[in-house]
C-alpha cells in the first residue's frame, strides 16, 4: 500500500529544491534536468532504475527523437517520458512527438511531457489526444496540491491499473485510436489518389485487377523505401520529400529513378523494373505523388508523424490487412469477376489478430522449442499456412533474431552471391515459411518480411529464396483447385516443419465450391458434418509437424465444447499431447466479432496416459494479460479475477466433448458419472429442442389478437419464453403461437412460405375461411415458415422443459392441469424432454433430480459457458446425466418434497413481484424443502461433506 504521507512529503522536498535552485537548473542540460529531477520524481513514486529504459536518440520524421524513458511492468511498457530541459516549451517541443511514439509502438496506452516545471500526462489512443490532456501540472508546486492526480503514477497504483480504469469511467478510451486508423486512412487516400489518375490518364486499359496490382506495387514500394529512410538505410540518404521538391513534370519520372536505384542495391523484386504489372510504364501526375509522399510522413489531419523504424510491425501488419479488406471489398463491388482468392477478407472468415495472442502463441512454441535444445536451433523451420499479412511470421522473425544467435554470432556477416548479409537474410532464408491462397496478402508478407530484413547496400534475398508461397494449404490438387493447389513437397515437405502457427479462416465449408467440399471430405478424418475450415486447418498443420515439433493456433472454442469437431478431437486424442489450452470464453477478443476464441498448443508426441497438460480460462481482459498469463500459466490452482489456472489430464477428455477440470473436481465428477451405468439417454423417448418461426409477428399473438381476430382455439396454443421458465414454475405471459398444421404420415407438416407445396395445398383448402376471419393473411403480410418443423403430439402431452441457455438448472413441468388449460408448446429457446414410462412419479423425481445443485455442478463441467454467465442445457449435455433409481422409500420422499417445490411455486405466481410476509414465509419454506431434496441427491450419490463443500463452492462461483 501506497504511504501517501511518506510521498508528500519527498514532493514537498524536491519542489522546494527546485525553487531554491530554479535559475541553476534552467542552465543545465536536458540530460541533467532527467538525472536530478525527473528520475528523482519518478522513485518518489515508486519507480527504480529497473523500471525504465533510457532509450537513446533517433531520427524522428526528420529532426524529432525517440522519447527519452520507457517505463516497464512485468517486460511490458505502460508509458512513455519524454523530457525537455527546464524552461523549454512542451507544446512545440514534446507532445505530438511523445504521443506519436506511443501509438507507433501500439497498446501503450499512456505518454508523458515533461520539463519539471510542467507535467502533462496523455491518453494516446483518445481522439486529438494531444489537446485533450489527460492531466496536466502547470507548476511544480501542482504536484502537491493536485496530489492525488499525481498519485496514479506511482507504481503500485500503475500495477492495479487504477490509472487505466480512470481513463475508461471518464471516456477517454471508449474511442479507442491507435496509429493504425490514421495511417490506415492515409494509405487509402494515396491509394484511392493513385486509382483515380491512372483510370483517367488511361481509360479502360486495365481491369480492375490489373489496377489493383499496379497500385499495390508502388504502395509497397513507397512503404519500403520510407522504412529505409526512418532506419538511416536509405541509398546516398536520399529521400522521397528530395523527390517529392521537383517541379511537376519531373516529380514521377524522379520517383521511377529512385525505384530504379532501389533495384541496383536492394534487388529482391520489389523494385524489379517492368515485372508483374505496368507501375514503372505508367504516368502519374506530379501534384498527386506530392500530395501521397506528403501523407507517409505526416497524418492528414496533422496529428501524427509517421516514424516507419518505430512503427511495430504488428502495427504495420494490422494496417496492410485492413487495408487488404479494403482494397478486395472495393474490387467487389466492380464489374469485373475477382480471380481466386479476391474476395473480402471478412468474408473470408479473416480477422486481424491481437498482438498480445500473436506474442503468447510465438514465445510458447518457438520458445519452448529452444528452450528444450532438442532440434538443431538454426535449422528450425517455422510455418504458418494461412499467413495472410504476416504477423505470426514477423513474430517468429524477431523471436529467433533475439534467441537463435549468441551476442558475437549476431554481430558476425555472412557472404554469398549476392554479397555480404547478417543474421536477418540468414533467418528470412532458412527459418520462416508461410503460405497464403491470396495473392496480395502474399505479397504483403513478403514486404513486412523484407522490412525487417532490410540493411543498408545489402541486397534483399531474392523471391526464390523467401518461403512465402501463394496457394491453397488443403489442397494439392490441381484438377480441384487449379493452379492455387498447393504441394507440400521440397522446402515444404509435409512432417518437416517444427513449429506451425496462425490464425486459420473461419468459415463454413458450405461457402466453398462443391469440388473443394468433396476433396477436403474424402482427405481429412475432421471433415465431417457441417464443418468449418479451420477444423480441417487444424489437422493440416499437425500433419505438416516434424516429431516433437510445436503446433499453435488461435481458433473458434466450439470445437472442443460441442460434438462439432469429433473427428478432429480423435485425431489429436490418439496422436499428439496437448500442452496447453488457453479459453477465452465468451470475451470479445477480436473487438465487435462474435466468434469465441481459443489458443491450442500442441506437441507432436505420441500422448502418455499420464500426460498433463495446462488448462487457462481467461475471465477477464487487461491491457497485461499476456504477461498474466505467462506469469501464472504453470501454476496449478491459480485463480484471481482475471484467470483461472489448473492441470488437466488428458485421458480425462473425451471425442466429444472437451471438458477440462482440475484433478479435485474431474475426481467429484467422475464419482458422480460412475454412480450408475443408467443414463437419460436410456430412460427418455425423446429431447428435443422446441420449434423455430420465420416470423413472430406473424406467429405470435397475445390472448386480445386472438380474441379480436378469433380465431379458433385449436389453432392457437400457450407458448412460455425460455427467460419465464425456472425451477418448479413456468411464469406464462399470454403469449400464443399460431400453429396451424397438416398432419403428415410421421410427423407434423407446418405452414410455411407460400411458394412451398404445403402452404398452397392449406392456403387454396382454406383461402375463404382464412380471408373471412382476418387472420394470418392480411394486406401486406405472407405465410412465413416454421423452419424445423415438429410432431405436435411431442407438446401434448406431459414433459420437462428447460431453457436452451440459462445461468444455472431451470427445469419445470409441463402438466395439462396448467392455468391455460392446454399443454405448452414450447419454441426454439426451450428444450423438451418425454420419458418413455409416462408415469408422473417419474416426471416428478426426474424433475427433483435435474434441480439439484449435484445436476446443476455436473452439467456445468460439460457445457460451455457462453456471454453473461450462461451455460447450454441442450440434449448433448442433458443426455449423458447418470441417474440412480433409489428405494421407493427415498423416491417416495423425494416425490413429496417436489410436490411442495411445485405448489410453493404455484402460489409465489399468484402473489406476484409483490414482497408480503406470505412470500417470505413461502420463500423460507423453499430454501428448506430445497435444501432437503440437495441433502437426499448427494447421499444417493455417495458423496462426502468435503465433496459436496466442493460442489456448492463451485456452483456458488459459477452463480457469482
Amino acid at each position: 500500500m501506497v504511504d501517501e504521507g511518506l510521498v508528500r512529503k519527498q514532493l514537498i522536498e524536491l519542489v522546494s529544491d527546485f525553487r531554491a535552485n530554479q535559475a541553476q537548473h534552467k542552465k543545465e542540460l536536458e540530460s541533467n534536468t532527467e538525472t536530478k529531477l525527473i528520475e528523482p520524481l519518478f522513485k518518489i513514486l515508486g519507480w527504480t532504475s529497473k523500471d525504465f529504459e533510457k532509450t537513446a536518440h533517433a531520427r524522428r520524421a526528420g529532426k524529432a527523437g525517440f522519447p527519452d524513458y520507457a517505463f516497464k511492468l512485468n517486460g511490458r511498457t505502460v508509458f512513455f517520458v519524454e523530457v525537455k530541459k527546464v524552461g523549454v516549451d512542451l507544446e512545440k517541443e514534446a507532445n505530438k512527438q511523445v504521443i506519436s511514439y506511443a501509438l507507433s509502438v501500439g497498446g501503450v496506452p499512456f505518454a508523458i511531457s515533461t520539463n519539471f516545471e510542467e507535467l502533462r500526462i496523455f491518453c494516446v489512443e483518445e481522439d486529438n489526444a494531444v489537446n485533450n490532456v489527460f492531466r496536466v501540472f502547470t507548476k511544480p508546486e501542482h504536484y502537491i496540491e493536485r496530489f492525488h492526480d499525481l498519485l496514479y503514477l506511482h507504481k503500485e497504483n500503475f500495477e492495479q491499473n487504477k490509472l487505466l480504469k480512470l481513463a475508461e469511467e471518464e471516456g477517454r478510451l471508449k474511442k479507442r485510436v491507435s496509429i493504425d486508423k490514421p495511417l490506415l486512412e492515409d494509405l487509402m487516400s494515396i491509394r484511392n489518389m493513385i486509382a483515380n489518375d491512372v483510370e483517367k490518364r488511361y481509360p479502360g486499359k486495365y481491369q480492375l485487377n490489373e489496377r489493383e496490382e499496379i497500385i499495390q506495387r508502388i504502395v509497397d514500394r513507397l512503404i519500403f523505401i520510407r522504412k529505409c529512410e526512418d532506419a538511416g538505410i536509405n541509398p546516398e540518404n536520399q529521400t522521397l520529400k528530395e523527390t517529392r521538391n521537383n517541379v511537376q513534370n519531373r516529380v514521377y519520372p524522379k520517383l521511377k529513378a529512385l525505384f530504379k536505384e532501389y533495384d541496383n542495391i536492394y534487388n529482391g523484386g520489389l523494385f524489379a523494373i517492368g515485372k508483374d504489372n505496368d507501375c514503372d510504364k505508367i504516368e502519374i501526375e506530379g501534384e498527386i505523388v506530392q500530395k501521397l509522399i506528403d501523407l507517409l510522413y505526416r497524418s492528414k489531419d496533422g496529428q501524427y508523424f509517421y516514424d516507419f523504424e518505430v512503427i511495430g510491425a504488428d502495427i504495420l501488419g494490422q494496417v496492410y490487412e485492413q487495408y487488404l479488406g479494403k482494397i478486395l471489398a472495393y474490387t467487389a463491388s466492380g464489374k469485373s469477376k475477382l480471380t481466386d482468392g479476391q474476395a473480402h477478407r471478412k468474408e473470408q472468415g479473416i480477422y486481424y489478430t491481437p498482438t498480445f495472442i500473436v506474442d503468447y502463441i510465438v514465445s510458447n512454441t518457438l520458445g519452448i522449442l529452444l528452450k528444450e535444445k532438442k532440434a538443431d536451433a538454426k535449422k528450425i523451420k517455422v510455418l504458418d499456412p494461412a499467413c495472410g499479412s504476416g504477423s505470426f511470421l514477423i513474430k517468429a522473425f524477431d523471436y529467433l533474431k533475439e534467441n537463435l544467435y549468441s551476442e558475437n554470432e549476431a554481430k558476425l556477416h555472412r557472404l554469398d552471391e549476392q554479397g555480404i548479409y547478417s543474421i536477418k537474410t540468414a533467418i528470412l532464408k532458412n527459418n520462416i515459411y508461410g503460405v497464403d491462397l491470396d495473392a496480395k496478402a502474399v505479397e504483403i508478407t513478403k514486404l513486412n518480411l523484407l522490412l525487417k530484413a532490410a540493411e543498408k547496400y545489402r541486397k534483399l534475398p531474392e523471391d526464390v529464396d523467401l518461403h512465402i508461397r501463394q496457394g491453397n494449404s488443403l489442397i494439392n490438387d490441381e484438377s480441384v483447385a487449379g493452379l492455387n493447389a498447393f504441394r507440400w513437397e521440397g522446402d515444404f515437405q509435409e512432417g518437416s516443419f517444427d513449429i506451425v502457427i496462425g490464425n486459420p479462416p473461419y468459415i463454413r465449408v458450405q461457402t466453398s465450391e462443391e469440388g473443394d467440399k468433396d476433396y477436403l471430405i474424402k482427405n481429412y478424418v475432421s471433415a465431417q458434418g457441417k464443418f468449418d475450415l479451420y477444423i480441417v486447418f487444424i489437422e493440416k498443420a499437425l500433419r505438416l509437424l516434424a516429431e516433437d515439433g510445436y503446433f499453435s493456433f488461435v481458433v473458434p472454442n466450439k470445437f472442443a465444447q460441442t460434438k462439432y469437431g469429433k473427428g478432429l478431437k480423435e485425431f489429436i486424442l490418439e496422436n499428439f499431447t496437448i500442452s496447453r489450452f488457453i479459453d477465452f470464453g465468451d470475451l470479445k477478443v477480436f473487438g465487435e466479432v462474435t466468434t469465441y476464441p481459443c489458443i491450442l498448443v500442441i506437441k507432436k508426441k505420441k500422448p502418455s496416459n499420464r500426460a498433463v497438460g495446462k488448462y487457462v480460462k481467461v475471465k477477464k481482459l487487461a491491457f497485461d494479460i499476456e504477461q498474466r498469463i505467462i506469469a501464472h500459466q504453470d501454476t496449478d490452482g491459480y485463480e484471481d479475477e482475471f484467470l483461472k489456472v489448473f492441470n488437466f489430464k488428458q485421458k480425462n477428455l473425451d471425442t466429444e466433448l472437451w471438458s477440462f477440470m482440475p484433478s479435485i473436481v474431474q475426481d467429484i465428477f467422475d464419482k458422480i458419472r460412475k454412480s450408475s451405468e443408467v443414463r437419460l439417454i436410456d430412460l427418455r423417448e425423446r429431447i428435443y429442442e422446441g420449434f423455430i418461426c420465420g416470423n413472430n409477428s406473424v406467429f405470435f399473438l397475445s390472448g386480445k389478437e386472438i380474441e379480436s381476430l378469433k380465431i379458433e382455439s385449436e389453432l392457437v396454443k400457450p407458448v412460455p419464453k425460455g427467460k419465464n421458465v425456472r425451477r418448479y414454475s413456468i411464469k406464462w405471459g399470454d403469449e400464443y403461437v399460431l400453429f396451424p398444421h397438416i398432419q403428415g404420415k410421421k410427423r407434423t407438416e407446418s405452414i410455411v412460405l407460400s411458394d412451398h407445396p404445403f402452404a398452397q395445398k392449406y392456403l387454396e383448402k382454406h383461402k375463404d375461411d382464412l380471408l373471412k376471419r382476418k387472420y394470418v393473411i392480411e394486406a401486406g403480410k405472407e405465410w412465413f415458415e416454421i423452419w424445423n418443423t415438429r410432431n405436435i403430439n411431442w407438446f401434448e402431452q406431459d414433459k420437462i422443459i428447460t431453457p436452451n441457455l440459462s445461468p444455472r438448472n431451470n427445469f419445470s413441468i409441463d402438466f395439462k392441469e396448467n392455468k391455460t388449460g392446454k399443454y405448452f408448446y414450447v419454441d426454439h429457446d426451450c428444450y423438451g424432454i418425454i420419458l418413455k414410462n409416462k408415469n408422473r412419479e417419474n416426471y416428478l423425481y426426474l424433475l427433483g433430480l435435474l434441480n439439484s445443485k449435484m445436476m446443476d455442478f455436473y452439467i456445468k463441467q460439460k457445457s460451455p459457458m457462453f456471454s453473461g454467465g450462461y451455460y447450454k442445457y441442450h440434449t448433448q449435455y442433458l443426455e449423458q446425466i447418470p441417474i440412480i433409481e433409489p428405494k421407493p422409500e427415498i423416491k417416495n420422499k423425494l416425490i413429496e418434497l417436489i410436490k411442495r417445490m411445485l405448489s410453493f411455486n404455484e402460489h409465489l405466481l399468484d402473489i406476484g413481484d409483490k414482497k408480503t410476509n406470505e412470500s417470505v414465509k413461502i420463500n423460507e419454506e423453499l430454501e428448506k424443502t430445497d435444501a432437503e431434496i440437495d441433502r437426499i441427491v448427494y447421499e444417493m450419490y455417495g458423496l462426502t461433506k468435503e465433496e459436496i463443500q466442493i460442489i456448492e463452492e463451485a456452483v456458488s462461483s459459477a452463480s457469482d
